[in-house]
Parts: C-alpha cells; structure tokens; sequence
C-alpha cells in the first residue's frame, strides 16, 4: 500500500542526481520501470534505453553499451540521428530532414528515402518508440533517450536561475567539444554548434563574474581559464582572468596573462588589444611598480 509509483521515481532521480546508492538506484528504475512525470535529462546515470553524445564526439549507447553494427555500414541512419538532434530533436519537419539528407532527390523519392532510413534507425536503436513520426514531424522521445545537448540546456538553465557554480561545473562536464566537431562539417550542424559555443562562454564569464562579487577570485580564475580553453580570441575572459589575478595578489601571472592576449590578437588579426584591456595592464603595472618601490633595502 506505500508503494507510489511516482513519489518513488520523483525520489530515485534525486538520489541519482546526488550520486546516492547510484547502482541500487538504477535497478529499482530499471524493476519497476519508473518514469518520473517529467523525464530527468540533466541525469546521465539515469538507466536511459538510449544514450546519445555529440559533445566533441559522437556515440550511440544502448543500455550502456556500444551500439553494435553488423553487416553494412549504417552512415545514413546515423547521419539522419545527427541531423534529428542538429535541428532540436523535437518535432522537426520530415520535409526538412529529406532536404538536407538527400538534396538531389525529388519529393517522393526523398520521402520514401527518409522513411526506409528511420525504419533502419529504429532497428539499430531495438527500440521502435524511440524515434517517433506524427503528421510528418519525426522526434526523439525524451522519455527514452537522453541527449548530452538536452542535458546540458538543462543543466544551464537552472544553474541560470539559481546562480549555483556547482550546477555550471556539472554542465562543463558535458561539454567535452563543439557539437559534432570532429564528425561532419555539413552546414547543418553549424547553427546549433555555433549557439552551443556561445552561450557556454556567455555562462561562464557571467558565472565568473558572480564568483568575483563574492571575491572567490581563485575560483573566478579557473572559470575564465576555461573560456580561454575553449575560444582564445575572448578580450573579454583575459580582462576578467588579469584582474582575478591581480585581486589574488599574483601581479606577474596577470602580466603575462595581458602579454598573451596581446600576441594571439596580433597573430590572429594584426591587432593590439582593446584600449580596456589596455587600461587594466597599466594598473596591474603600476600597481607592481609600487610595490617594488616600497619594498625594504636589503643592506
């Protein structure tokens, strides 16, 4: 009489997402089939049937296991899976999956290409439910796929709105690489790569810029190191890094960090850094020639 399915699957998210008796957990979901009310995406450890990573490579899992690929090679449905997930994996138009696909073919052709190859993509997944076509919109079921994109909106969504630097930390965990970086360069996968980057460096500078409020400027350095990781052209995350620096009393990392910056602009665009990051030097400079000055002679 005490066994509620949905308190029960609200409860083992939660101890999955706190890392609590994770493989216990997982055989009570897997049991008893629990699905909470809203599908857990921000949790990987959650026993997804399939698991998908596009994050700086691309893996299909199946039960936590290498999809197997026997006889011919399977490039289409998997560039069709690609494709689904590139243009947001939730009722996208077939009209659209068969245009970028098969650019050559005409209409019918297209389409019936396009069904034969999801048919083909169900197989591969073992399970027909989990990539659906409703009035010709083809999606991914987040009831039984996670998606390493999904999780990581996610998990930035709410470390948005709680500000938590834990919660930012979970979500560069995912964000291992651009999205399909190394496996196509086809202009579809472009706009969603390109708006993953950026807002993964906006989240960080903003998430830096809170943990300098708090004057965690050690913490802050790390954040701002990450960015410049990711893309060293960011003016922006040098400023922040020099000044993180010069606030931890480490004056000759932040020169340094300025004499940087200054030698990736002029390589890369025959330019010298902005007149901020101009300023913030010569207050890290003259601050460093101060100190010199006052330091005790040695006799």
């Amino acid at each position: 009489w005490w066994w509620h399915p949905e308190a029960m699957a609200m409860l083992c998210a939660k101890a999955l997402e706190n890392d609590i008796e994770t493989e216990y957990v997982r055989n009570l979901v897997r049991v008893h089939r629990l699905a909470p009310e809203e599908p857990p995406q921000h949790i990987e450890s959650w026993p997804w049937p399939v698991k998908i990573h596009t994050l700086g490579r691309f893996s299909l899992l199946l039960d936590d296991r290498p999809a197997r690929f026997p006889g011919k090679a399977q490039h289409k449905p998997l560039e069709l899976l690609k494709a689904l997930i590139a243009f947001g994996g939730r009722d996208v138009g077939s009209e659209r999956l068969a245009e970028v696909l098969w650019p050559d073919a005409t209409g019918d052709a297209a389409q019936s290409a396009l069904d034969t190859t999801l048919h083909r993509l169900r197989k591969i997944m073992g399970n027909d439910k989990a990539v659906e076509l409703r009035e010709g919109h083809v999606s991914l079921d987040p009831r039984c796929c996670w998606v390493d994109v999904w999780a990581l909106e996610r998990l930035m969504n709410q470390a948005e709105k709680s500000g938590s630097p834990e919660l930012t930390e979970k979500a560069l965990a995912l964000y291992r690489g651009h999205f399909l970086g190394t496996e196509t360069e086809q202009s579809w996968a472009i706009p969603l790569r390109e708006r993953l980057r950026n807002r993964v460096l906006r989240h960080l500078v903003r998430e830096g810029r809170i943990l300098e409020d708090a004057k965690r400027w050690k913490k802050a350095a790390e954040f701002y190191q990450k960015v410049l990781e990711m893309d060293n052209l960011a003016e922006e995350a040098y400023q922040r890094l020099m000044l993180s620096y010069q606030r931890m009393g480490r004056r000759a990392e932040a020169l340094a960090v300025y004499q940087r910056c200054r030698k990736i602009l002029s390589s890369v665009f025959g330019i010298e850094p902005s007149p901020e990051t101009e300023a913030i030097y010569r207050q890290i400079k003259d601050d460093e020639v101060v100190k010199t000055k006052n330091l005790p002679l040695r006799r």
